[in-house]
């Protein structure tokens, strides 16, 4: 192959992963600023309901605020490819 065809074929290459990437846009911001909220406010419950006898809503608590702060990493870090956007 030529300089000029191998030249050709990374561009090709280079135009599918810029256009299959996802970007950084306000919306995705505002995901992982609201997803973001959710895990420190249901981490805080859990922490309340730690001090409290309630183990239960304790653990509750404690898996949906990891499930959230999982997902808004995986957010700000733009491996998600869909936002859900919950208020």
């Amino acid at each position: 192959m030529t300089p000029e065809q191998l030249a050709y074929l990374r561009g090709r290459r280079d135009a599918v992963r810029q256009l299959t990437t996802p970007r950084m846009t306000p919306f995705r911001v505002v995901c992982g600023i609201v997803w973001g909220v959710i895990s420190v406010a249901f981490g805080a419950g859990a922490i309340y309901n730690l001090v409290q006898p309630a183990i239960g809503e304790f653990l509750l608590g404690a898996v949906i605020s990891g499930l959230a702060g999982w997902y808004d990493y995986r957010i700000w870090t733009l491996k998600a490819r869909r936002l859900f956007l919950l208020i």
